[in-house]
């Protein structure tokens, strides 16, 4: 009975304004891809490099160590997306990634399905959408690419509903999704049920304040039920402002967390949950200005809260997050190069029902200067960046995470031809050690990486 009311509760609290986490039905735009009439076909294949003189910051080696402690990988990956134009307001759209194959290790000639060794293939988004009444009434349904306004807290592949109305400029959308939990699952539709499920839904509102400023808000609902006696529920409001024009862009991303989660203390009652997140973007194109100077900077700034220095007690601050944001390191956070899945902010958090924990907190801010060189086919960027924790008493009272540098270097053939070449050095502090290393925590030898990535696009 209780868990009926908590979901009856979340039902209403929800439904006024809960959030969807994009309204778009169409892929992103690209400069390639071809047109076979009624169907779109794009590809894209990327062939990667990748070292590293070690997995973290300790080179103690272990008792048994005839493997070493260098990172290295070839790899090979592809994305094949199809997009089936049944009129010209409904569409069907799927894409796949072959990959990421390692050619050390996945065997092209591998005819065994269970076998370690087999192609790694991901059925990442398969959906059906429409736009109805002048196009004023739109409907997606299916498996896709799922973001709330700021891309903190959900950003994944999975299952979702969503129907919005409205213009371009201004838009009001409903949604409702699951993510993937193997709890009380299974292959017969009666091996399967909503009793441990993830629940996703919630509202989302999109207009243009004034010339040059746009919002979107949203209230999101999560809830968490893949654990017995575990069940959490959270409700999330969500802002993003931006402001300005192509020379010079800022935005704000502000994320509230609130809610409880049964089992999670030490006596085993509930635990309330308040926490937040939040970052700050700004692009400004210095191109006609500088001329001599970066044509371009971005700088960053990522904030995930802590939790208190008493796990378990009656509160949890430390928020949930995707491991997704705009953060432009390459160690620190996600290598928008490639995602390896081991940045260092996944590795400094804990993992369950999909999202991410770090009861340290974090702060992570960044600057990326981009340089144009030989017109459109180079261009030359300089990553700067550096990470603390905000809550130091629960990474054994140490603070800074690290500073990282890094020099990437595109080169754009063309449009269908594009080379990454990336140098990296990370700087590891106190608490890198304490959070990451596996072996001796006070440890904080430098990393450093080379990254070679070859992407044809069809």
């Amino acid at each position: 009975m209780r868990k009926v009311t908590t979901l009856l509760a979340l039902a209403l609290a929800g439904l006024p304004a809960a959030a969807p986490a994009q309204t778009r039905t169409e892929p992103p735009p690209s400069e390639v891809g071809h047109d076979l009439g009624p169907v779109y076909l794009r590809a894209e294949l990327q062939n990667l490099f990748l070292w590293r003189n070690d997995a973290d910051f300790d080179r103690s080696a272990p008792l048994y160590d005839q493997d070493g402690q260098s990172v290295g990988a070839f790899a090979t990956v592809l994305r094949p997306i199809f997009t089936w134009n049944i009129t010209e307001h409904v569409r069907l759209y799927y894409e796949s990634e072959i990959g990421l194959n390692f050619w050390s290790k996945n065997n092209p000639d591998q005819q065994d399905a269970t076998a370690a060794d087999v192609f790694t293939m991901k059925q990442r988004e398969l959906w059906m959408s429409g736009e109805f009444l002048d196009e004023s009434l739109g409907l997606k349904l299916g498996y896709g690419r799922f973001r709330d306004p700021t891309g903190l807290l959900l950003n994944h592949w999975i299952g979702a509903a969503q129907a919005w109305i409205g213009e371009e400029d201004t838009r009001l959308g409903l949604y409702v999704g699951q993510l993937p939990e193997l709890s009380h699952e299974g292959i017969d539709v009666r091996d399967n049920n909503f009793a441990r499920d993830i629940f996703v839904y919630g509202a989302r509102f999109d207009t243009e304040l004034a010339r040059g400023w746009r919002l979107a808000s949203a209230l999101h609902a999560l809830y968490d039920g893949h654990q017995p006696g575990r069940e959490r529920w959270l409700l999330a409001p969500i802002v993003h402002l931006e402001a300005g024009e192509d020379e010079l862009l800022v935005s704000l991303d502000a994320m509230l967390q609130v809610g409880q989660a049964e089992g999670r203390t030490l006596d085993g009652s509930i635990q309330d949950i308040l926490a937040w997140s939040g970052q700050l973007h700004l692009s400004w194109q210095l191109t006609e200005r500088l001329k001599a100077w970066p044509a371009r900077l971005e700088l960053n700034a990522l904030f995930l809260s802590p939790d208190d220095a008493h796990a378990g007690n009656g509160w949890q601050h430390a928020a949930l997050h995707s491991a997704k944001n705009r953060s432009a390191t390459l160690m620190l956070t996600e290598d928008e190069i490639r995602d390896w899945y081991d940045n260092a902010d996944e590795r400094m958090s804990s993992a369950e029902g999909g999202f991410y924990q770090a009861r340290a907190g974090l702060f992570v801010g960044d600057i990326d200067a981009m340089w144009p060189l030989a017109e459109r086919y180079w261009q030359l960027h300089l990553v700067l960046g550096a990470a603390t924790t905000l809550k130091p008493e629960n990474a054994l009272d140490r603070s800074f995470v690290g500073f990282e540098a890094n020099l990437v270097s595109v080169f754009e053939v063309e449009p269908y031809l594009v080379f990454h070449v990336a140098f990296g050095l990370l700087v590891p502090g106190g608490a890198a050690g304490v959070l990451l290393n596996r072996i001796d925590p006070d440890a904080t030898d430098l990393m450093w990486m080379a990254e070679i990535s070859a992407t044809a696009r069809y």
